[in-house]
C-alpha cells in the first residue's frame, strides 16, 4: 500500500518526537534516521516500554513485539508504523493525541 508523502512526513515527524522526549533529546529533527536507538541515541531498555507504548497511542495500533525488537532505528520504526498504521490510513492522518502526565 502506497503511503502518501504528507501522511509519511507526519509518521516520521511523530515517531521524533517521540524518540526525542525519551532519549531527552531538544532536536527530535536533528536524530539520525539510521543511528541505533540504544547505542547510539541512548534510549535505555527500560525507555523502550514506554517507547513502545507512546507509538501504539499515539498511532492507534498494535505492535508486534518481534517486529518492535528488530527496528532499532529512527527509520525502521518509522517504516514499522507506517507498514502497520497503513493497513488503516486514518492513523497517519490523525490529529496528535496528548499525552497525559499521571
Amino acid at each position: 500500500m502506497h503511503i502518501p508523502e504528507r501522511a509519511a512526513r507526519r509518521a516520521d515527524a511523530k515517531v521524533r518526537a517521540i524518540v526525542a522526549r525519551l532519549a531527552r533529546s531538544e532536536h527530535p529533527e536533528a536524530l539520525p534516521g539510521h543511528a541505533d536507538l540504544f547505542k547510539t541515541i541512548g534510549i535505555s531498555l527500560p525507555a523502550a516500554l514506554d517507547l513502545l507504548v507512546s507509538l501504539e497511542e499515539e498511532f492507534g495500533i498494535s505492535i508486534p513485539d518481534s517486529a518492535f525488537i528488530e527496528a532499532r532505528t529512527v527509520t525502521a520504526l518509522v517504516a514499522l508504523v507506517t507498514e502497520i498504521a497503513g493497513r488503516t490510513p486514518r492513523a497517519l492522518e490523525a490529529a496528535p493525541r496528548t499525552m497525559i502526565a499521571g
